[in-house]
């Protein structure tokens, strides 16, 4: 089984936010950036605009979810960064999971 690597630091979060490339749609953000690593690095980020603590933590649990049916898809040597829209509080999971899987194609991540 793959071993799904997470984005964690502050430095590269900013990184892929400086220099990578972002496609948007109503319930979350994509910037994708080119790693230079053999596997694809993920963060996900949900602000304060969408809400309280309850709010951010089910966008965020949303968005893990959906990255982690979409991974085995996606190429490798990537880091990418999902950013939480407010609108995710109203969807469904399936939502989400079609949003990222819609904008992956977009960016052109998947084999």
């Amino acid at each position: 089984m793959e071993r799904r690597i997470r984005l964690r630091r502050p430095a590269d979060f900013e990184r892929v936010r400086q220099e990578g490339c972002s496609l948007s749609h109503p319930l979350l953000v994509l910037v994708v950036r080119p790693s230079g690593f053999d596997c694809t690095r993920i963060g996900v980020v949900a602000s304060r605009k969408i809400g309280n603590a309850v709010a951010r933590n089910r966008a965020r649990r949303l968005l893990r979810e959906s990255a982690r049916h979409l991974y085995p898809r996606i190429a490798s040597g990537w880091d990418l960064v999902l950013i939480a829209r407010p609108m995710i509080l109203r969807a469904k999971e399936p939502q989400v999971r079609e949003a990222l899987a819609l904008l992956a194609r977009q960016a052109a991540l998947l084999e």
